[in-house]
């Protein structure tokens, strides 16, 4: 390392001497020139062609343009000041590794990835995720999707909250951010549907904070009380846990204290239809690695960094790109849940081996839910009693367990 120039103080700075050619002589150079689709997936957690297409609709807006500089060291292109952002984000390793592997100071991760971060927000939100109503067209596919599972009408979203990792600094008000879980975060409450997209998201309030209380301020929320059926479809319901609540007029929720099999069996097939949201922040947060580790971030530049995300989850998955191994660093449980539900078909086949699904096609179709009207509050009782009329048809061990199960279970009474 050397000296050159001069700062404010008039004091000389100090130059830290990186790789030969500066950039041009980086890893991540070398990634971005001659890497093929595997180098991309491992590196920048998109596929080349994903990659390909959001350089272009970001410079097609003005954003990580290319270096103009007659100095070659200066005239970074936008491919690679977006493999740096890409790669920040999706290795969450904070801002010195991300620099250290393009040559380049942390000072200058920081102001490409906020270039990018607006140019997400500007340019890509639009395209992936629309502050607007879905087509009928689409709106059809999304609850015949989510009735698909269980048989559970009218569902046309999914919401819950995650945490993401976050100390602030002021020692006064960490207790704010302490959750239930007992770790420090900031709390998402996010929107999805049964296609894996984030439709919006509320992020940046404290983790001790409580579903309810963000939704109070959700636009979204906002926004379907005012056109319910635009955002809904005819008497259409958000499926959500029992931590949120709007008085059951539009949030469908379980059984707090489930008596009887009827109301643990509607419980059962409730969290089967909203599981897409769990779905969701599982693939979501094991693309983008930054979510699972606590960085160096302030408050403001990190719901930026989760906002933008989502965006970019959602272009990904738009995209059909399966740059991630969604089995990679996942719990058993997540794993289960992966296998048994990947085909197409509903649990209880799959969970039968079954070569065929008789149910999935059946529950589709209750994706409109003529029958059953009103608030989600009427809607429970309604749903509940349609799903147990099922039930009372069938063999209980069908619908349920599989044969070692069964086996297993023989001679003891199961109660729901």
């Amino acid at each position: 390392m050397g000296l050159t120039g001069r700062n404010v103080r008039g004091e000389r700075r100090r130059t830290v001497v990186r790789a030969w050619g500066e950039w041009m002589g980086s890893t991540l150079a070398g990634y971005l020139a001659v890497g093929d689709d595997i180098t991309y997936r491992k590196n920048f957690r998109v596929t080349k062609q994903t990659f390909n297409v959001l350089l272009t609709q970001l410079q097609s807006k003005g954003y990580l343009q290319d270096g103009k500089s007659t100095n070659p060291l200066l005239r970074v292109p936008g491919r690679f000041k977006l493999g740096v952002c890409l790669y920040f984000f999706g290795q969450g390793t904070g801002w010195k590794a991300a620099g250290d592997c393009g040559s380049v100071g942390e000072s200058t991760v920081r102001g490409w990835v906020d270039d990018f971060m607006s140019g997400t927000c500007d340019a890509l939100r639009p395209i992936y995720m629309p502050k607007e109503p879905p087509s009928s067209d689409m709106l059809d596919s999304v609850r015949s999707r989510f009735a698909s599972r269980r048989g559970v009408p009218n569902v046309a979203l999914a919401v819950d909250g995650t945490h993401i990792p976050y100390r602030p600094d002021d020692k006064k008000t960490a207790i704010d951010y302490r959750n239930y879980k007992g770790w420090m975060s900031i709390l998402a409450v996010a929107f999805v549907n049964s296609y894996h997209l984030f439709v919006d998201a509320r992020v940046g309030a404290p983790g001790r904070s409580g579903d309810n209380t963000v939704l109070l301020d959700s636009w979204l929320m906002k926004a379907i009380t005012r056109d319910r059926e635009a955002w809904l479809g005819t008497n259409g319901v958000i499926a959500a846990d029992g931590g949120a609540s709007d008085g059951s007029d539009l949030l469908l929720n379980p059984y707090r204290s489930p008596q009887t099999p009827a109301e643990c069996w509607f419980n059962f097939c409730h969290s089967s239809t909203r599981f897409y949201v769990e779905e969701t922040f599982g693939r979501w947060k094991n693309r983008f690695r930054f979510l699972l580790r606590q960085g160096d971030y302030d408050h403001k530049t990190l719901v930026r960094m989760v906002y933008t995300s989502m965006i970019l989850h959602n272009a990904c998955t738009i995209h059909r790109d399966n740059a991630v191994d969604f089995n990679v660093g996942s719990c058993t449980e997540w794993q289960l849940y992966f296998d048994t539900y990947a085909p197409a078909m509903c649990p209880t086949c799959r969970r039968l081996k079954k070569g065929h699904c008789v149910h999935e096609a059946k529950n589709r179709s209750k994706g409109r839910g003529a029958a059953v009207t009103g608030a989600a509050h009427a809607q429970m009782d309604k749903v509940k009693d349609m799903l147990w009329d099922e039930v009372e048809g069938r063999d209980i061990d069908e619908l349920v367990f599989g044969e070692e199960e069964e086996a297993r279970m023989h001679g003891i009474q199961r109660v729901f």
